[in-house]
């Protein structure tokens, strides 16, 4: 499976996850200028942009939340942040769960305490309650589950570079895909 078919299976399943959440009307899809008054409102500092949460969430039902009524919600508002799989996990317990943060998510959620909530969707059927299913976790809840956590740098080139500015000896060009003998790296003459 490709780099690009992955992500995309990653997007649909964030959709599903998404899809399913709103489901129930304590989950709210904000638009980005009610998304960026929030980040005014919590008047913390800190790198925290628009892609640091992806719902906003009250304990009862609401109004729809938007940049006109936003300031009168906002002491009321959870922020949550989707972690969503399709894998068979079998309870609230969340046995077996992975997931990707990011550094700027794990900050928010200390700064914001209870008020950040993961929500943990699980879209397979195969559990005890024969349904898909989510938890909500702050991250004080998270960190008591956690069993391991490594730092996973994502990279992203600058989009202003023009090939003139490297180098032809950093460039390998093979030839036609079929001229190519890919194999094992056991079967390839020593270097």
């Amino acid at each position: 499976m490709s780099k690009f078919e992955k992500s995309g299976i990653n997007t649909r399943t964030e959709k599903e996850g998404l899809s399913l959440l709103l489901r129930d009307a304590r989950f709210q899809l904000v638009d980005l200028f009610t998304k960026r008054r929030i980040l005014e409102l919590i008047g913390i500092t800190g790198a925290f942009g628009t892609q640091t949460f992806d719902l906003v969430f009250t304990s009862a039902v609401a109004p729809p939340i938007t940049l006109e009524t936003v300031d009168e919600h906002f002491p009321t508002l959870t922020l949550i942040e989707m972690k969503t799989t399709k894998k068979a996990i079998v309870d609230q317990a969340l046995r077996g769960f992975f997931f990707g943060a990011t550094e700027r998510e794990y900050a928010m959620a200390k700064a914001l305490g209870p008020r950040y909530c993961f929500a943990f969707v699980v879209l397979n059927k195969t559990n005890v309650y024969a349904k898909p299913f989510a938890v909500l976790l702050n991250l004080e809840e998270v960190e008591q589950r956690t069993k391991a956590r490594r730092v996973q740098y994502q990279v992203n080139f600058r989009s202003d570079i023009r090939a003139e500015e490297s180098s032809e000896k950093e460039v390998i060009v093979f030839g036609e895909f079929g001229d190519i003998p890919l194999g094992e790296p056991s079967d390839l003459p020593p270097a």
